[in-house]
């Protein structure tokens, strides 16, 4: 357990004397997403421990590099867990990078996600100030925006110090059902399932079988087996952590570019996307391997009121992300003026119009 909040900040004052471009590190576990990183590594892995934790009150607090697994350990001792469960990523995802990077496992359209779960943040900014958004109870709602603003930003915005978040109980029982559907089938059986009156926690689609995960009290769940039928699947807690660790079979292709499509859950199977497809967030989520460009992807994505993002990009040069429209890319470059005004933090990470104009030193 250890508090290194004052290199930090020292790191940054560094920064803006030298003029250079800080890297923001947790566990490295996501460092495949978005554009090449620039600049001096600042690591946050030495700041860690659990700065508090109120079981009865289902609220923790932590240093931004303590390890997501350490989290959910101390949360089982009460039956507790995060929501949104974000990938542990083999022990070391951090909880900073899992705020930054915004990723939520396969309860998210059910129970939220780690985002909705944000109570307050500490964040160093651009100038080197610690500042403080929200709080440590869930009635406190001043500061909310800008903590989870954070979220999704990938640190563009600054260093994520320390997290409050509120937890869940822990269900009392999980089974997983098994189902042979094509993925047309599939998609219209979740969205007939995420209106019903069951227990769903999860539903996802690979290789021709649809995965539907039941969680609640036991008579719940054995009720809603009973008529639903299917195959129960064993194992089924390694399943959805190969899922949400990027850990499945799906995931194993580092040939092509990977892309996840956030759409509408009830978008139609993308045929021509081809058949190597899962689909996750009982619809939500479609993952896809393509070597068409991002334009072309986000386009397809948008007819169905969603966006796109190529994941795991094979040339890190070009954009990765959804492109914005011109008001809502004002927006991003109004907030990251406001918060790092020197463009050190992850410059260009998310998008090269967020990154530093190497002749001006700010932003392009």
């Amino acid at each position: 357990m250890a508090d290194i909040t004052s290199n930090l900040i020292e790191q940054v004052h560094d920064a803006i004397a030298d003029k250079s471009a800080l890297n923001l590190i947790g566990g490295n576990t996501k460092h495949f997403i978005g554009r090449q990183p620039v600049g001096q590594a600042v690591s946050l892995k030495g700041h860690t421990g659990i700065i508090s934790y109120r079981p009865t009150e289902l609220v923790i607090t932590a240093r931004a590099g303590t390890t997501i697994a350490e989290i959910q350990a101390l949360l089982a001792n009460n039956n507790q867990t995060l929501v949104g469960e974000p990938p542990a990523f083999n022990g070391k995802a951090t909880l900073g990078g899992s705020v930054a990077a915004g990723i939520s496992g396969a309860s998210r359209p059910f129970w939220g996600s780690l985002r909705d779960a944000i109570l307050g943040v500490k964040l160093i900014n651009g100038y080197g100030e610690l500042l403080q958004f929200g709080g440590q109870v869930m009635k406190n709602v001043a500061g909310y925006d800008v903590s989870r603003l954070q979220s999704g930003a990938f640190g563009a915005f600054g260093i994520i110090t320390e997290v409050s978040l509120r937890v869940r109980p822990k269900s009392e029982s999980t089974a997983t059902l098994v189902f042979e559907l094509d993925a047309s089938d599939a998609i219209k059986e979740m969205r007939h399932l995420s209106v019903s009156a069951h227990p769903i926690s999860a539903c996802a689609w690979c290789s021709g079988q649809l995965f539907v995960r039941l969680s609640g009290s036991q008579s719940a769940v054995k009720n809603s087996e009973d008529t639903l039928g299917g195959e129960r699947l064993e194992n089924q807690d390694l399943f959805w952590r190969s899922i949400r660790n990027f850990r499945h079979p799906f995931f194993a292709n580092t040939a092509q570019p990977l892309y996840r499509l956030s759409v509408s859950p009830a978008a139609p199977h993308f045929e021509s996307l081809g058949e190597e497809t899962l689909i996750d967030w009982a619809g939500g989520i479609r993952w896809v391997y393509s070597d068409q460009p991002l334009s072309t992807l986000a386009n397809l994505a948008a007819l169905q009121g969603g966006h796109a993002t190529c994941y795991r990009p094979i040339d890190r040069i070009e954009e990765c992300f959804h492109p914005q429209p011109a008001a809502a890319k004002c927006i991003h470059q109004n907030l990251k003026t406001a918060f790092d005004p020197h463009c050190l933090f992850n410059s260009g990470r998310m998008y090269s119009w967020l990154g530093r104009d190497e002749t001006q030193g700010g932003n392009s």
